[in-house]
């Protein structure tokens, strides 16, 4: 146990990522409900939805407590500079590539005409990053934005395009910044006004209807906000501007809210609308009267009585129907490869390599069936991790405790912004969940130094090359990352000290 005196001990990161007898859980799904019922415990079954004098105390302490544990470890990576180093790095590393994002000669004399300045082709770069981060991992979001700004080079313009799992949402913001560039008649200073320009929401869903944009009340109507939330709370009021060195304000996304969930016993959604478990039942009754389907999901293990799944506590049925998914994706694979037809026979290999199926084929199939489709819907309601604010209201409210969390850290000697806040408990978070499953997150705790860096190698930039840019910015690659020499300088040599008590 530390000595950190943490108000929640049974979710306290340093505990969970400290002890030796945990046996690893199958995935994700399985580990929020872990950290969710031993969030419970500690809160003695009462989950904290809301504020309270009492409530936000705690979750404030445990943000300082874990911040300041996050700072202790010298065994592990630390993101306290991802916002701040580490771009630094990935600028220098970037202009290896792009001269024009680093030099304002290079910026003014460039062959596209687009830039005046360097900071004006940073602007680009960052909006890109900010944009095409959504669900994607940094290597991936680094190397779509690239992608996005040599577009921009060649044609003024990013090129909407999906990228990983919620593609829609960026390609819908990639257009958006195309819009708002063309109503900025190309300027990109312009622009960065009106990105960095504060005022209320409701001011700005005024100035947005204007140009026929619809923004959700993601926000309370007399919260102040950025110019940048045309790209939406998480990537624009709080991503973008962070990227775009303002550190006050506090990205929420999946990570930070599977920390607040761990603190606040809400990290599932645990809602469970019972019509889907009508529509379940429904489909395993009309796949139990199929004698080969019957036979397969017994198998299978899945073949349950509609009575027996009818009286399935939440945590039963949410293990059942992730188990009945599985069944299904063997299921959807033989059937597109042919090695099933549609009354599931199995076919001998001649024959199934003579009738392959094609997705539309398995999608008919599959809402045929009713059971595959009730059974994502019951993952997701009971299932899934609380990845985003519920509504403007808790958004409001977190951001008010992170800054009692703040004012906490400063009393100890870490005078530090939100952002960085947010950064510094970013790794630690995605540890735990690679240590409660047994698998590498490594992929996951990337800085983008990390990915330029990459890129850079791929695009035929020699290391030395690299390194002795890096040595210009002052920087320090010695094997941790996102870290530079002034860790222990920037949070006024309390860093130091911390390390010294926790050994």
């Amino acid at each position: 146990m530390h000595d950190f005196n943490p108000p929640m001990p049974s979710v306290f990161i340093g505990n969970l990522l400290d002890a030796d007898d945990f046996e690893p859980l199958d995935d994700n799904f399985a580990v929020s409900r872990f950290l969710m019922d031993a969030a419970l415990f500690d809160l003695n079954g009462e989950a904290l939805t809301g504020p309270s004098v009492e409530g936000d105390e705690k979750i404030a302490q445990m943000l300082a407590k874990e911040t300041m544990f996050a700072l202790t470890r010298d065994d592990a990576p630390s993101s306290l500079n991802w916002y701040t180093d580490s771009i630094d790095r990935m600028i220098a590393v970037a202009a290896l590539l792009h001269p024009e994002i680093a030099f304002d000669q290079a910026a003014a004399s460039h062959p596209s005409g687009r830039f005046k300045t360097s900071l004006e082709a940073r602007i680009v770069l960052f909006t890109a990053m900010a944009l095409t981060s959504q669900n994607n991992a940094v290597h991936d979001n680094m190397r779509y934005a690239l992608e996005q700004y040599r577009a921009f080079l060649e044609g003024g313009h990013f090129l909407p395009k999906v990228y990983g799992a919620n593609g829609q949402a960026v390609q819908n913001n990639l257009a958006r910044f195309n819009f708002i560039l063309d109503e900025a008649k190309g300027d990109l200073t312009r622009f960065h006004r009106l990105m960095t320009m504060k005022l209320q929401m409701r001011d700005l869903k005024r100035l947005a209807q204007r140009y026929d944009i619809n923004l959700p009340n993601r926000e309370l109507m007399d919260e102040e906000v950025y110019g940048s939330m045309l790209f939406g709370p998480k990537v624009g009021n709080g991503f973008l501007q962070n990227l775009l060195g303002n550190h006050k304000p506090i990205t929420i996304d999946l990570w930070f809210m599977r920390t607040w969930g761990r603190y606040t016993g809400t990290i599932l959604k645990d809602q469970l609308d019972e019509t889907a478990r009508d529509r379940l039942i429904d489909g395993l009754r009309m796949s139990s009267q199929s004698k080969n389907m019957s036979k397969l999901m017994s198998e299978f293990g899945v073949l349950k009585r509609p009575a027996d799944v009818r009286e399935m506590d939440e945590a039963e049925l949410l293990a059942y129907v992730r188990h009945l998914k599985l069944f299904w994706e063997k299921l959807r694979r033989h059937y597109t490869t042919g090695r099933l037809n549609d009354r599931m026979d199995s076919r001998k290999p001649k024959l199934a390599a003579k009738n392959h199926q094609d997705n539309g084929s398995a999608s008919n199939l599959k809402a045929k069936l009713k059971w595959p489709g009730a059974c994502e819907a019951i993952m997701r309601q009971i299932g899934s991790p609380v990845d985003s604010p519920k509504n403007a209201s808790i958004r409001a409210w977190i951001r008010s405790v992170c800054e009692r969390a703040l004012v906490i850290l400063k009393e100890n000697g870490l005078e530090m912004n939100a952002a960085n806040l947010q950064a510094t408990l970013w790794f630690p978070e995605k540890l735990l969940y690679g240590k409660l499953t047994g698998r590498s997150v490594s992929r996951f705790t990337a800085s983008y130094d990390d990915a330029i860096i990459e890129l850079a190698r791929k695009e035929g930039i020699t290391n030395d090359t690299i390194e002795a840019t890096l040595c210009t910015v002052g920087t320090d690659r010695s094997g941790r990352r996102a870290v530079s020499g002034g860790d222990e300088q920037r949070v006024t040599g309390t860093v130091v000290g911390l390390r010294q008590r926790a050994a």
